[in-house]
């Protein structure tokens, strides 16, 4: 027989220095995530794939979100709460943060070269003229060290938010039940599909927006 549990019931805690510091950490967990998962669906597809290419390059993207200024979060690597990575991962580092800023968000490194193409007839005379460009992808055997940069960035990320935990934890037993029931909620609203946007930038009290087509609207029959 099948017992169906009741989910917990759950609050969410007021602004404090713990509280932007977990959320500012669990934000930058969920981008090597992200990395993690667009990596580990590259490896699988394989070098030679389609998906390559735009899965290495997405994974490039992820990673390096926490490492740049932000208006709504600290820099993962100015953060004293987070240790820096270890010697031999360094390297790596830095070669994605260049490849990411001078291939995947600018085209401005020698990877990708635009060439004006002539097509020539078996004469030797020039019939046509096209627009070619040369790419050159990721490396697999340098993709597994990526792989392994993003590992260990999430231990850290996770080694560094366990004593946040734990604070908070330590904190949380001495509020009332009153006192929880009374923290904000995040305010949550719908929208169509169609007026999908990310214009509004994230703020300390947490608003998110859910975007439906009309057949998975809330209320639609």
């Amino acid at each position: 027989m099948l017992v169906s549990m009741p989910l917990p019931r759950t609050a969410f805690l007021p602004d404090t220095p713990d509280t932007r510091l977990l959320i500012d950490l669990t934000s930058q967990a969920n981008d090597l995530s992200e990395a993690a998962h667009a990596l580990g669906c590259a490896l699988d597809a394989g070098e030679g794939s389609n998906l390559w290419e735009p899965l290495t390059s997405h994974a490039v993207t992820a990673y390096v979100r926490p490492f740049i200024v932000s208006k709504v979060r600290a820099r993962l690597d100015e953060m004293p709460e987070v240790p820096g990575l270890p010697p031999n991962l360094q390297s790596v580092h830095d070669r994605i943060r260049k490849y990411r800023n001078t291939t995947i968000a600018h085209s401005q490194s020698e990877l990708v070269m635009p060439l004006p193409v002539v097509i020539i007839d078996d004469e030797g005379h020039g019939v046509d003229v096209i627009g070619v460009t040369v790419t050159h992808p990721m490396p697999h055997a340098f993709a597994q060290r990526f792989a392994e940069l993003i590992s260990t960035s999430e231990e850290i990320v996770d080694q560094a938010t366990q004593p946040v935990l734990e604070r908070l934890r330590a904190w949380l037993r001495d509020e009332t039940p009153q006192t929880i029931n009374d923290w904000q909620r995040p305010k949550v609203t719908h929208a169509a599909d169609i007026d999908f946007t990310a214009a509004r930038a994230r703020r300390r009290a947490p608003r998110f927006t859910n975007y439906w087509g009309i057949e998975h609207s809330p209320g639609h029959e």
